[in-house]
């Protein structure tokens, strides 16, 4: 063998031994980018959406208490239920909205409790924007200790924002989703702000710093307009004046306080900031007992989690653009209010059919978990489902 075919040799192995490192060194940021590129695949979103810490960056929330164990006292669902003026069969639309769990509370009692598509009741499933509800609360417990002042603006508490979109914006109206912030919440655009920051939770990078590039679009306080970062900006006003971040705050706050019967877990960015806007994982049962606080104006089992005044205006519009119609949903502060709502009716939800519904009046709750691929179809999916959950609350006993 001729010295320069063994240089050759050589060359070439070392350079087959760099590509494995790099490989072998990026091999988890590679697979979390896959995982986002074929995240909503139709033979992959059930499984994906009760496994997205095996992929993404996450902190843990740890079991902690007794757990509150619900009564059961069960009851059938409707067997249809009427929506634009038509009937529509129960177990069509389940299947149709791709239903991965629906739980119903009546007087704290459970009255229906089914899991499908192969999935099971200790799944920890994907909130999506269920998750800005819980970030509010957080928020209220820090109002209500007089850390915050809504009617301050944003750059007051966190400086390094004067010179985004967010400078002289004030906090109520980051909370209305009326920031005037330019923000385009496209799933199928590739190149939208909500895709972009999709990619940075996949390979690396800072939430923290892309809220820092967004700008300004429009007047703050006139329009609302859904901007999922807004969320994130409340989240870091949260984290500045406790000193904590969401995930201890959620820990010592409210995991264990609220009975919840098993671990969550909190997806971030690779710098350990949670993904406030859409991150949590839990169980279907434990977004209930969630729904049960809010149910109970911030209190549970006797303590005072977070202001009945906190609950009140969070689930109140506070601007006459915020106001629900008869074909428009409500907003309050990251909460939502159906069509035409009636006292104390109001709902989280999350892309994909994710909902935790609160009926105060009739002392429900109602929690619906889905990997609805055609969650944005002409029948308006939002809409429909409250008209179903409506259905639900006239048939209890």
């Amino acid at each position: 063998m001729s010295i320069r075919f063994k240089y050759i040799k050589a060359a070439a192995l070392g350079i087959v031994i760099i590509l494995s490192l790099i490989v072998a060194f990026n091999w988890q940021t590679l697979n979390r980018l896959h995982s986002v590129i074929t995240l909503f695949d139709k033979a992959l979103i059930v499984n994906n959406f009760s496994h997205m810490k095996e992929v993404f960056f996450n902190s843990k929330i740890e079991q902690q208490g007794t757990p509150y164990v619900f009564k059961s006292r069960l009851q059938p669902l409707p067997e249809s239920f009427t929506y634009r003026n038509k009937s529509t069969n129960t177990d069509s639309f389940l299947t149709r909205r791709s239903t991965t769990a629906l739980l119903v509370l009546k007087d704290d009692q459970i009255s229906y409790e089914q899991y499908f598509l192969g999935t099971h009741s200790d799944d920890k499933r994907i909130s999506w924007s269920m998750a800005k509800s819980f970030v509010s609360i957080l928020f209220g417990m820090q109002v209500d200790a007089g850390k915050i002042d809504i009617e301050q603006t944003v750059d007051f508490y966190l400086p390094e924002l004067a010179h985004s979109g967010y400078a002289n914006v004030k906090v109520k109206h980051v909370l209305q989703m009326s920031s005037g912030v330019k923000w385009n919440e496209d799933y199928q655009d590739f190149y939208s702000d909500i895709n972009k920051m999709g990619r940075i939770l996949a390979i690396g990078g800072s939430l923290d710093h892309m809220t820092s590039e967004l700008v300004n679009e429009s007047a703050p306080g006139k329009t609302f307009h859904y901007v999922s970062m807004d969320t994130h900006v409340i989240g870091m006003i949260v984290r500045r004046v406790s000193g904590k971040s969401l995930i201890e705050l959620l820990q010592q706050n409210l995991w264990g306080q609220l009975g919840m019967e098993d671990d969550a877990y909190w997806l971030t960015d690779s710098q350990g900031v949670a993904f406030a806007l859409g991150g949590l994982n839990m169980t279907t049962r434990d977004y209930a007992r969630f729904g049960r606080l809010l149910l109970n104006n911030g209190a549970y089992n006797g303590q005072q989690i977070v202001s009945a005044q906190w609950i009140k205006a969070a689930t109140t519009p506070q601007a006459d653009y915020l106001q629900p119609q008869a074909d428009k949903l409500g907003y309050g502060y990251q909460i939502w209010l159906p069509p035409e709502a009636e006292a104390g009716e109001f709902f989280c939800v999350g892309v994909y059919g994710q909902y935790i519904y609160i009926n105060q009046k009739h002392q429900v709750v109602i929690v619906k978990n889905s990997a609805d691929l055609g969650f944005q179809d002409g029948l308006i999916s939002k809409h429909e489902t409250i008209a179903f959950f409506r259905e639900i609350v006239a048939s209890l006993k």
